[in-house]
């Protein structure tokens, strides 16, 4: 054996791993279950990402979405491999089926005439995250500026931190379905000519939404969206103007608010598909 000097699962005590090896056997695995994890790499990488999603597996309903969308799509498994959570058997339940079928993720985007799969975003939205609130304020906390993705700047000094849509606003916890970038066409324009080009399956997001999509687009293909565009959101500042979501580059995503009735080149609008 390698020395205990170097990182990662060299450090690990002989004993540990004897008692490891331990439980795997007593779960029914054997020597050509590791022989074979050494010869076969794409083996190996299953076990490992099975392990580092904390043993989820998705249902066959997410499979068949996760197919279709690709990297545009964030599940359970995300979840756990990159943020750590932790779900009840309850919440793995609740969001077991995904809500739109093949069908819909296939047909032409109203919004933007490109087909659904491949302008939208598909994530599990969390209302708490290991037992708090998520709330624009806690993603701060899992995004520091240190790292990327993050924000363009955090409370206590961003004009938002003590705004309720900042502060107390969560997501319902279940799937959504969001354009990943503002409705084509949508800038220049008051937020009520903006909502009226939405059709019958589309509604406004919460800026929380809209923000936790813009960072898991981000974490999940290394991406930015609305580079140069703020996207319209459904919260309102306690003065009672529009919050707005983008601009969203390596210097961070920005959150700021505007009057309804006023248009600019540069503010878009935000779409959710219904659930």
């Amino acid at each position: 054996m390698k020395s205990t000097t170097q990182s990662g699962l060299w450090k690990v005590e002989f004993g540990e791993l004897g008692a490891t090896l331990k439980v795997l056997q007593d779960h029914g695995v054997t020597p050509d279950h590791l022989a074979r994890l050494r010869a076969e790499p794409d083996y190996a990488k299953r076990v490992a990402e099975f392990m580092l999603r904390g043993g989820l597996d998705a249902s066959i309903h997410q499979k068949l979405a996760r197919a279709v969308m690709g990297k545009n799509f964030f599940g359970v498994e995300d979840w756990s491999a990159l943020y750590g959570v932790n779900f009840s058997q309850k919440q793995l339940r609740q969001v077991a089926e995904f809500p739109w079928g093949e069908d819909i993720l296939n047909s032409t985007c109203p919004l933007c005439d490109k087909v659904v799969k491949d302008c939208h975003f598909a994530f599990v939205g969390l209302d708490r995250i290991n037992g708090k609130p998520l709330t624009i304020l806690k993603l701060q906390e899992l995004h520091p500026a240190t790292g990327q993705p993050k924000f363009g700047s955090y409370a206590p000094s961003a004009w938002y931190s003590e705004q309720k849509f900042a502060r107390e606003t969560t997501m319902s916890f279940r799937w959504y379905l969001l354009h990943q970038n503002i409705v084509q066409k949508s800038e220049d324009k008051t937020y009520d000519e903006q909502v009226r080009m939405l059709t019958a399956d589309y509604e406004v997001p919460s800026a929380m939404t809209e923000a936790t999509k813009d960072l898991l687009v981000f974490r999940k293909t290394g991406n930015f969206v609305n580079l140069s565009r703020y996207a319209r959101c459904e919260c309102v500042t306690s003065g009672g103007r529009r919050v707005y979501v983008g601009y969203f580059d390596e210097c961070g995503l920005n959150v700021y608010y505007y009057w309804d009735d006023r248009r600019h080149y540069y503010i878009g609008l935000a779409a959710s598909r219904k659930f």
